[in-house]
């Protein structure tokens, strides 16, 4: 191999190297998460909602992972698909999570919305998949503490 041919083969193995790399979600990342749960003041059905946004390009498919959930409080299911275009979240998606509280407890719910984000190019519409893990605390009162 000739040095012209070296020089050619590390920068094609550098760029496919940046191609394939994976990401880290920044603040710039393609797609924003935002997750909320009610508070409750004893065991029983906790309602969290999964907010999602393209900051650029268009999302055109989402869900969301559990990734972690505390002992005393289990979801329902570990995995849900987002709904797209509702008006109230325009140009993103929205997901309810359950979770059921079987005891007092203070732990923290980790999930991670994944997206298909679709962007309009010079060669046509090309579209990447992202990801945004999130978290919130969860709080679960005792039942007896909660009344007066």
């Amino acid at each position: 191999m000739n040095g012209y041919a070296k020089t050619g083969f590390c920068l094609l193995a550098s760029a496919l190297g940046v191609l394939f790399t994976p990401r880290s979600q920044a603040e710039d990342s393609p797609l924003q998460a935002s997750l909320t749960c009610q508070s409750t003041a004893g065991p029983g059905r906790i309602l969290c909602e999964l907010r999602t946004h393209a900051t650029s390009g268009r999302l055109v498919w989402s869900d969301a992972l559990v990734l972690h959930a505390p002992a005393f409080a289990r979801p329902l299911r570990s995995r849900v698909v987002a709904q797209l275009g509702t008006p109230a979240v325009v140009g993103g998606a929205w997901a309810k999570l359950a979770l059921v509280a079987s005891e007092a407890g203070e732990g923290k719910l980790e999930v991670l919305a994944r997206g298909v984000v679709c962007r309009d190019g010079p060669n046509g519409q090309w579209c990447l998949p992202v990801r945004a893990p999130v978290s919130v605390e969860l709080r679960v009162n005792s039942a007896s503490a909660a009344a007066p």
